[in-house]
């Protein structure tokens, strides 16, 4: 495949009009009558065809069919470049790399401080966010019915409840609706490259193999995710993906004081992530996470997010970076050392998700 694949900024401008049909129904069917929600959750334990209600059970099987359709050896792999990095360096890729700059679109951020349980709640939005990426994430994760799988229809069926909230609210005169198929290939891309690109200024980089075997499984997650194939099978491989990027960029306004305010809720939730993870306490975490953000989202970006100007320890990033670098060169000259690293990166997340489940209850 190459460039040519991707879709057109006509195509992406058009995406912004479409929603999920199958979840937006099913959010439709939950609004009406809350007690649709036990029946999805029995249907995603038991199978689809136990459910009574039509829009359960067409949501399902479509959840069902498409993890009938991925690769055995691609489930079992799980996303093997996560683990090529501790947990606690997802704090940094993931939360000041990706999901800071999931914040920068004017749309998507009215969507999310439309209520103040994702502004004020952030940090528990975080560890959902972050329990949810690991179960996904995980060997075996994406089987029908294994955790990540399960975490990741209720996802699905979250984004439509939020759709819907807001268009009743307020409906768009140009037909954009909001976290549209154009917003989530945008949350798609923050993942799939934003975070991996995070990670490499922090001298965590993968290899071209890795990052390959990554852009397919996360094609697959896209599918669970309701994206639509075509807005995303383009992206391969770097050049490709950052392309998509691109595209999707030159669509994207400016930050907006939405972004801001998420943006200050986001390190306050990476600074308590810090401290529950590695037992930094929240004011140097606090700085910490706001030097990183700041260095991963460069200067312009940074100011027009409220991360501040640039800063006599934000040198400290690179230097860091350079450390880490040569740290896993080392680890990477013997497959046996580099499997067991990854072997207890995967057990690390394991126990992550075993001992945070409470905090999410």
């Amino acid at each position: 495949m190459t460039t040519r694949d991707l879709p057109t900024l006509d195509q992406l401008t058009a995406a912004q009009r479409r929603g999920d049909a199958l979840a937006d129904a099913l959010a439709d069917a939950v609004h009406d009558d809350p007690a649709v929600r036990g029946e999805f959750a029995q249907a995603l334990r038991e199978g689809s065809s136990t459910a009574a209600h039509p829009a359960v059970r067409a949501f399902v099987a479509e959840q069902e069919r498409v993890a009938a359709a991925g690769e055995a050896d691609l489930l079992a792999a799980g996303a093997r470049a996560t683990f090529t990095a501790p947990l606690a360096v997802h704090v940094f890729d993931v939360g000041a790399g990706a999901l800071i700059s999931s914040y920068r679109p004017p749309g998507p951020a009215a969507v999310l401080t439309g209520t103040g349980r994702l502004v004020h709640g952030t940090q528990h939005r975080l560890t959902e966010t972050a329990r949810w990426l690991s179960a996904a994430s995980l060997p075996g994760g994406l089987v029908r019915g294994a955790e990540g799988w399960v975490m990741t229809a209720w996802v699905r069926l979250g984004h439509a409840v939020a759709r819907r909230d807001v268009q009743r609210a307020s409906a768009s005169p140009d037909g954009v609706v909001p976290i549209s198929q154009m917003d989530s290939v945008r949350t798609w891309l923050d993942f799939t490259v934003v975070a991996p690109r995070s990670a490499h200024r922090l001298g965590f980089a993968v290899t071209d193999a890795e990052y390959a075997q990554f852009l397919t499984y996360w094609r697959f997650l896209g599918g669970l995710l309701g994206v639509e194939p075509a807005l995303i099978t383009g992206a391969v491989d770097r050049r490709s993906a950052a392309e998509l990027l691109r595209r999707v960029d030159a669509l994207t306004g400016p930050p907006s004081e939405d972004s801001r305010l998420l943006t200050e809720a986001g390190i306050e939730a990476l600074a308590g992530g810090l401290r529950d993870l590695v037992r930094v306490p929240l004011g140097p975490g606090r700085l910490a996470a706001r030097t990183v953000a700041r260095h991963l989202q460069g200067p312009d970006l940074g100011r027009a997010l409220g991360l501040g100007d640039p800063a006599p320890q934000d040198r400290l990033v690179p230097l860091a970076a350079a450390v880490n670098r040569v740290g896993l060169s080392v680890l990477r000259r013997s497959d046996r050392v580099w499997n067991a690293v990854v072997d207890l990166n995967i057990w690390t997340n394991r126990r992550f998700l075993r001992e945070s489940a409470e905090l999410v209850a």
